[in-house]
């Protein structure tokens, strides 16, 4: 009767916790939902932009100006700086057309990932079991308020990062297998934010050195992961040489 009042009582503190979660997620998109359109009070030509070139994309088959097919960078300001949160906003555009809370409330939906890398680092990489605290603190800060009720792609390259970081705890202190997750995160962060190739750049070499040797001792994933990454990096040497 002791083992079974034990095993009620953890069962029932881990499905709490699960609740917690789920409920500060809710917090979190909630609190970037509401209001979408009145703030912040600009909407912005780069915000727009996204759900532009969204479109015009999509009228000429998939192709930049009728000719690079799925381009991996789109013109923003005179500059080849935009590129995952271009083709993020295709279905929603499609589906509810040009709107300013279309555009930005894909972009929250997105958000979410930052909400959810940051807990789940916290539960399963801390080992914290509290890791719902963190997305309300998350949720919190003035600047990434602001930021995640935008279409601005730094909020999409932290959502990839975040996740990035927490694929690589998990690499690193639950299973190997989880590093291919990381290389894919490490991609499409690099590939939201024209200065976020520098970050992930210096977060893989720091990476990279930091746990040599595990990565030593597990190294036929490591091989796996470098391949999925060299496949991942084909769309931009395509850009390099296209647009040198």
């Amino acid at each position: 009767h002791r083992l079974a009042g034990k095993q009620t009582n953890g069962f029932s503190k881990i499905r709490w916790q699960g609740v917690f979660f789920f409920l500060s997620m809710l917090v979190y998109l909630l609190v970037r939902l509401i209001g979408i359109e009145q703030f912040p009070i600009y909407f912005f030509s780069d915000e727009a932009n996204q759900s532009l070139h969204a479109i015009d994309l999509v009228h000429e088959n998939f192709r930049e100006e009728g000719k690079e097919l799925l381009p991996t960078y789109f013109v923003n300001g005179g500059q080849y700086n935009l590129s995952t949160s271009v083709y993020i906003q295709i279905i929603p555009t499609l589906l509810f057309g040009k709107h300013i809370w279309v555009t930005r409330a894909t972009a929250v939906l997105f958000s979410l990932l930052a909400a959810l890398g940051v807990g789940l680092f916290m539960q399963h990489v801390f080992g914290r079991k509290a890791g719902w605290l963190a997305i309300l603190l998350l949720s919190l800060m003035p600047a990434w308020f602001l930021h995640s009720r935008t279409a601005f792609e730094t909020a999409l390259a932290v959502s990839f990062y975040a996740m990035l970081l927490y694929c690589y705890g998990l690499y690193r202190y639950r299973h190997p297998r989880w590093l291919a997750g990381a290389a894919l995160f490490a991609a499409l962060t690099f590939y939201s934010y024209s200065p976020a190739q520098m970050v992930v750049g210096v977060t893989l070499l720091a990476l990279l050195v930091s746990d040599l040797r595990y990565h030593w001792q597990q190294r036929r994933y490591v091989l796996l992961a470098l391949g999925l990454g060299l496949l991942l990096l084909l769309p931009y040497m395509r850009f390099l040489i296209n647009h040198p």
